[in-house]
């Protein structure tokens, strides 16, 4: 009996019903947060809808597009370029070589598939609902043929031709692929790196259902429409909501559509990475260890943002007010003709003595007192500064960040407030840099365990070996041998790298005249110096550049010491 329970349970973990209920369950687990990234989405588009203060359309000051635009320069300036090399600096040309080719497959891939594009869709998604999902997909292209094979006859003595058509691997591609932060959903935990499945929602078409060869793909239900009602009457524009799923426990891919009760297909690891999933963990804005649904930022300055738009309609209203009006006496009807008058234009009087009499101007007409309002307009500019400025302590973006200084200010101090600014950005931008690491860590791993040697030839333009295709093939010798990493996602300050290259330069040459000077003397100190030399680079971030150099040179020395020392010595008889 627990046998047929057990079973029952075990075609029921594979059946579409239970992760039509994953799904749901996971929908649910986040419903709050989804409906909030909807709002916030809302306001960054500033799509106010109907909202008024006093049967009036209400101002808004936009901070939050403000400071997510400021944001996403901080963060991601560029896209970082892959950095691959050997894991240890020990002598390994056939390791050296494998780095060299996976780094220029991957900037090649780089450059034709412009690897940005999602991913500042996905930086977008990180700063607003505070969630972004990138997904690596591979994707081999087979190109049908049609070939004429020759058929020997039963008898033998007739050989017949007959065209066949037959699949070839045309091209191989692997791409980032960006996925909208409503299309994603992973199993509930308290950390997104604890999830058991993950999952991203499609939405197909007929044709495209029947193309990727679907079970039942002519009675999928097509239940997804768009919200606009001009389209809604249209079915032509109807999709089916199709899920692939990535199932960690069982280690497998399936597809499940919404409303149909059968699994469309499934396969065991399709591209058998080492982590399993196509995608890193998310990129998440603000997270803590008792969930991961993912906190928007701006709901930790929602209150700020609100009362700035308070303040900023009541300093429109009261603007509005601030105008010169008042009353003069009708029985001087020329006074109506002074408020149009130009500079420097007078207005004629018929009755100037009776103008005279009642005090001139002063007399003849009042203005409403503007005054008090304009001291309240100032109060006002000066609270929403003060609200300004709390936003930005709470976001961390510095004074120096928006480019704003004073000019009592010196450079040091200025300097300062960067650092301080900079302290909360600066782990927000490693997270940006780590995330493309993984990115390229995954395309890494399948462009090493799948990519068909012509094809690596041609976009590498460098001869694939056996020892080569053995390194890349194998994942526990290929991790051990080769280091995927990246450049710096943000721009690098012009003034420092110069001065960083000057004292790298410095330091290097000075030391390089007395290793030269203290070798001659003593062949036999060269290996210190060599590892001295190492030591003094590795210091620098640009010292890496020279790795490869300064091995090349060191083994070139010690191979003419060790052939030196081989050579017979001549006694000074055997000069003479």
């Amino acid at each position: 009996m627990a046998d047929d329970t057990r079973e029952e349970q075990e075609n029921l973990y594979g059946s579409a019903l239970y992760w039509q209920k994953e799904l749901d369950n996971a929908s649910n687990y986040e419903r709050d947060w989804r409906e909030r990234g909807n709002i916030i989405i809302d306001r960054y588009r500033d799509e106010r809808g109907g909202y008024t203060i006093g049967g009036a359309l209400s101002r808004k000051f936009n901070i939050l597009w403000s400071n997510t635009e400021t944001l996403k320069a901080a963060l991601f300036a560029r896209m970082a370029k892959p950095d691959v090399r050997r894991r240890f600096p020990d002598p390994n040309p056939v390791g050296r070589e494998v780095a060299i080719l996976l780094e220029r497959a991957l900037q090649y891939e780089l450059d034709t598939n412009r690897a940005d594009i999602p991913i500042m869709a996905a930086m977008e998604d990180y700063l607003l609902p505070g969630r972004g999902v990138i997904w690596v997909v591979y994707e081999p292209v087979l190109i049908k043929e049609k070939i004429d094979v020759r058929i020997e006859a039963e008898d033998k003595t007739t050989i017949v031709q007959e065209t066949e058509e037959i699949e070839r691997l045309g091209d191989q591609r692997c791409r980032f692929e960006y996925v909208h932060w409503e299309d994603y959903r992973e199993s509930p935990c308290r950390r997104s790196e604890d999830a058991t499945w993950r999952a991203r929602r499609h939405l197909l078409t007929r044709d495209e259902l029947i193309g990727r060869g679907f079970r039942d793909a002519e009675d999928i239900p097509l239940n997804w429409m768009p919200e606009s009602s001009e389209y809604n009457e249209n079915e032509l524009y109807n999709r089916a909501e199709v899920w692939e799923i990535w199932d960690k426990v069982q280690r497998r891919r399936l597809y499940v559509a919404t409303g149909h009760k059968t699994v469309l297909a499934e396969d065991d690891d399709p591209y058998n990475l080492e982590g399993f999933y196509p995608c890193p963990t998310p990129l998440i804005a603000v997270r803590t260890t008792d969930t991961s649904i993912p906190i928007p930022e701006y709901t930790l300055y929602q209150d700020q943002a609100e009362e700035l738009d308070r303040l900023t309609t009541r300093i429109t209203f009261l603007i509005e007010g601030l105008k010169r009006r008042g009353v003069y006496d009708a029985a001087i009807p020329e006074l109506a003709h002074l408020a149009n008058a130009s500079d420097n234009e007078f207005v004629p009087s018929e009755n100037f003595s009776n103008l005279a009499q009642k005090g001139g101007l002063a007399g003849a007409f009042q203005t409403e007192p503007i005054g008090e309002i304009s001291s309240v307009v100032q109060g006002l500019y000066q609270q929403r500064q003060a609200v300004l400025q709390i936003i930005y302590e709470v976001t961390g973006i510095s004074d120096i960040l928006r480019g704003s200084t004073k000019a009592s200010e010196t450079a040091t101090a200025q300097q300062l407030k960067a650092q301080y600014g900079s302290m909360r950005l600066r782990r927000r931008q490693d997270d940006i840099q780590h995330y493309i690491r993984d990115l390229f860590r995954i395309k890494a791993e399948l462009i090493a365990e799948n990519y068909e040697p012509e094809f690596l030839q041609r976009m590498t333009n460098m001869e694939v070996t056996e020892e080569m295709l053995e390194i890349m093939r194998e994942d526990k010798l290929r991790s051990y041998i080769i280091d995927v990493q990246t450049d710096s996602t943000v721009f690098e300050n012009e003034e420092e790298e110069k001065r960083n290259r000057i004292q790298f330069a410095d330091t290097l040459g000075a030391y390089l005249i007395k290793a030269v000077e203290v070798t001659q003397a003593s062949p036999d100190l060269t290996p210190l110096a060599f590892e001295i030399v190492k030591f003094v680079a590795g210091a620098w971030k640009i010292g890496r550049n020279f790795e490869d150099t300064i091995e090349q040179t060191e083994m070139a020395i010690m191979q003419q010491l060790e052939a030196s020392r081989q050579q017979p010595q001549i006694s000074p008889e055997q000069q003479m």
